[in-house]
């Protein structure tokens, strides 16, 4: 007992409340040291959203520093040639000189840094991007005019679709495919009970629909499809202007393509 007294002071400074400015120094204290054991990261893609950009919003809101590197289609070939990219595509990142590949890998990787991609929401998280790579691949005609895409090692576009074949294809993805696939999503939001798609937090899922979705409606995503098939969509509409919104993602979308963030 006695020396159970002789530390009670001790313990009763313990459990104090700090006074703010102590705290906030803390806080301060820890963001530097964070940041200076931060990797050093450079992002290799394309100059369009596309599948990069979902990678960057997440970085930008976790509020790592990174180089963001653009790079032209016939320097994506040149890189191709010489092995740099391990999968023939871009993007990679880049992690304190390493090089890693695959758009959603690199996405839950920024993710899990920033705090986007929490371990108890992940299976819900995975579930809508699953739905969103689904959107993309029906897109895959509308980018190329093709069947498969383009040839992994050429190039090549694979399987052309004659005129008639496009306008048809275009006339099903605008008329049923969309309309519903976008349904699904809407459906999940609604029973998330907002205002995200994993409820209360944001979470990477709502950053690839943000770059996707954002891009339908404005025409720069994919040529064809028209703003219409999210018509039906109120919620999905008003998730995209909420994210618009957030102060990061509307500081990054107002910089422009720098180089840098």
């Amino acid at each position: 007992q006695d020396m159970a007294l002789l530390h009670l002071p001790r313990l009763l400074c313990r459990l104090a409340p700090q006074p703010p400015h102590t705290a906030a120094a803390a806080t301060a204290g820890r963001a530097r040291y964070l940041s200076a054991m931060a990797p050093k990261l450079r992002l290799t893609y394309m100059d369009i959203k596309g599948f990069g950009e979902p990678i960057r919003l997440a970085l930008a809101i976790g509020g790592f520093d990174f180089e963001d590197r653009r790079v032209s289609y016939e320097e994506i070939m040149a890189m191709r040639q010489s092995g740099e990219l391990a999968f023939g595509q871009v993007p990679i990142l880049e992690i304190d000189g390493e090089a890693f590949s695959q758009s959603q890998a690199l996405l839950r990787w920024a993710g899990r840094q920033a705090g986007l991609y929490p371990e108890e929401l992940q299976l819900r998280c995975d579930a809508v991007e699953e739905a969103l790579v689904d959107i993309r691949r029906g897109f895959v005609p509308q980018w190329y005019g093709v069947v498969l895409g383009r040839d992994p090692v050429t190039s090549e576009k694979l399987v052309p679709l004659s005129e008639e074949q496009k306008q048809e294809v275009q006339q099903k993805l605008n008329e049923s495919v969309m309309p519903a696939r976008f349904g699904y999503l809407e459906k999940q939001l609604k029973a998330a009970g907002g205002p995200y798609f994993c409820g209360e937090r944001l979470t990477i899922c709502d950053l690839s629909f943000y770059v996707l979705a954002s891009g339908v409606l404005d025409g720069t995503y994919v040529d064809g499809i028209a703003p219409s098939v999210l018509d039906g969509c109120p919620l999905l509409k008003e998730l995209i202007g909420r994210i618009a919104g957030h102060p990061r993602v509307k500081a990054w979308n107002e910089r422009g393509a720098t180089g840098s963030a």
